[in-house]
This record gives C-alpha cells, structure tokens and sequence, in this order.
C-alpha cells in the first residue's frame, strides 16, 4: 500500500526551515506509531531537516543531488525508482514530505493519514490541495490541538 502522511495547519502550512512549525507529542506519536516497522520515503531536505534516520523504519530519500548519501539510508533519484525498490519489501509505504514530494505523489497514493493542526503558523512550506471527493473517510479522531483522519482511495490507482 502506498500511503501519504502529513499534519498541516489551517493554512496548509507543513513546515517552516526545513522543520515543524509546531510541537505536539500527541500528534508525533500518531506519525511513530503509523510509520513503525515500514518504509517512510522523504525529500531531501526533509531528511536534512529531521537529521537523521528514523529508527525502525525504512528510510528512503529522494534527490537529484547524485553525491548524497548517509549512513542508514538509501538514496535514488526518482520517486519511481524508489517506489519501485521499496514495494519489493512488502510493507506499507509512506511518503512524509516535503511539499514537492506531497504534489508529486498525490494522485499515486491509496491512503491517507492526515492531522488537521488546529491554528495558524508562521510556514514557508504548504501542502498541495488533494481532491477528498475521491477518498472515503475511514478513521477520524478529535484531540485538543489536533484533528486526526485517515481516508482511503475510493477507486484504486492503477
């Protein structure tokens, strides 16, 4: 299953240097305890803005910057390419961001997990528009900084 994971703020914003705008353990817990055990694939910035693999995951960077590397993560150029090495493992894979990455994959995934961060922030990433009338809400939860949904593709992507 190739899945989309992302909390933004009433404005879309996801991030702001490379790094969450916000701190919310609840929410980052929703991200650890979905992503456990699979296969999370990021941008390169994104990767830079964390700082290192995460554990128990599969860490996966996309870049057209053919030098990177780092210890504990594979890298390839295109999101193809990663999809392609990544599906071989048979776990769920999870795009995390960052907003190029989000407008490239949208209309590739099947899920979605998605935390409405209650607020507006200072942000100078933004996370694309996503047609929900093509996904079903399969999960919802409410917390006090957060709304909290998971939704699933009505017509599988092909």
């Amino acid at each position: 299953m190739i899945s989309l994971i992302v909390a933004f703020d009433e404005n879309r914003v996801i991030g702001k240097n490379n790094s969450l705008p916000w701190h919310i353990p609840d929410e980052m817990e929703k991200f650890k305890k979905a992503t456990m055990g699979n296969v999370i694939i990021m941008g390169r910035k994104t990767f830079e803005g964390i700082g290192r693999p995460l554990p128990g995951r599969v860490n996966i960077v996309i870049t057209g910057d053919k030098s990177f590397s780092h210890v504990g993560v594979e890298v390839f150029c295109s999101i193809e390419k990663a999809l392609e090495e990544s599906g071989k493992l048979e776990k769920e894979v999870f795009f995390i961001g960052g907003s190029s990455i989000y407008r490239q994959v949208k209309d590739l995934v099947d899920k979605l997990y998605i935390s409405y961060i209650h607020g507006k922030y200072e942000g100078d990433s933004y996370f694309p528009e996503i047609n929900l009338e093509e996904f079903q809400l399969i999960k919802e939860e409410h917390h006090d900084d957060f709304d909290y949904k998971e939704y699933m593709r009505k017509t599988p992507v092909i």
